[in-house]
């Protein structure tokens, strides 16, 4: 009882505060909590395009669910899709900051830019130019290959091909945020340490694997993160690029929440591939963060 006096009593104290964060803390209860927890109750019922017309099916969704073998092609095809872009974009953000670290703050900014830039322009605008690149017929990716006398391929069309055709785009633009957090990190590394260790003989591969990478943990921990989150909620590359073909093999989760709710109107069982979604992000997340912890970030 006390505590909730003196809680009260904080309360009336830093009114004028409270009112300042007031609109931010709403906006989230409107535009996010209280979406997701309607997602989470209409995943019990079985409803359509009518949504006063439920019927209700306890965890019945979830069973057909993982009886699905749709479902379970865009859950593995949404981890392989994890597994090879966040890598890949951690290492190629992370070599492409090391090698602007050391030049002077205009050259620094016009590669933050040009980095940055296919990032501001966004999936759909680069999945249109990348539909130019991978036709068949006069696509630059077949003409290069025809230069060293190799057959045009069907690369939005083939299975193997437009799994790797998707990365490819979105690689494209996730790399340019991670450079610039990168960029900063690198810029917080005391050069007094990078000295100390040059003055001690340490080469510059040496002084990049014992003193900057170490010091770059806490923001390898934020992209690796965020990057996984972004991946996991991939689908609108799919969307302009593939289609989720051929035969769903390059169909993720969201792009099947997508088809399942706003094709196929069964809002019931899209609101439970969301929940399941939004269980394995937080698993993922929680077990990175553990993993970390245990590293001593």
């Amino acid at each position: 009882m006390t505590n909730i006096k003196t809680l009260a009593k904080e309360i009336r104290r830093g009114w004028t505060g409270y009112l300042f964060i007031a609109p931010g803390y709403l906006a989230f209860i409107a535009f996010m909590l209280l979406p997701i927890l309607f997602a989470i109750s209409l995943s019990f019922y079985k409803v359509s395009f009518n949504l006063e017309a439920r019927q209700f099916a306890g965890f019945g969704q979830y069973a057909i669910l993982f009886k699905d073998p749709i479902f379970k092609q865009a859950l593995l095809n949404t981890i392989n899709y994890t597994l090879v872009i966040v890598p890949a974009t951690i290492f190629i953000s992370l070599v492409v900051a090391l090698l602007i670290d050391p030049l002077g703050p205009r050259s620094q900014s016009f590669f933050r830019g040009a980095f940055y830039l296919p990032g501001v322009a966004g999936g759909v605008v680069l999945s249109v130019v990348y539909l130019w690149i991978f036709n068949p017929t006069y696509g630059l990716m077949n003409y290069l290959l025809g230069l060293f006398g190799i057959k045009p391929i069907l690369w939005l069309a083939t299975a193997p091909y437009s799994f790797w055709a998707v990365c490819l785009v979105v690689l494209t633009f996730t790399i340019g945020q991670p450079i610039i957090l990168f960029l900063a990190g690198l810029a917080g590394i005391s050069q007094d340490m990078l000295d100390a260790a040059t003055v001690d003989g340490a080469s510059d591969l040496q002084r990049t694997f014992y003193i900057r990478l170490p010091m770059l943990r806490p923001v390898l921990l934020f992209v690796l993160a965020t990057q996984t989150i972004q991946v996991f909620q991939l689908w609108e590359v799919i969307f302009m690029v593939t289609g989720g073909g051929p035969f769903n093999s390059s169909t993720s989760l969201v792009y099947l929440i997508y088809q399942t709710a706003f094709i196929g109107g069964n809002y019931g069982k899209a609101s439970a591939i969301g929940v399941v979604l939004m269980v394995i992000i937080m698993i993922f997340t929680l077990a990175q963060l553990k993993f970390w912890k245990q590293t001593d970030v």
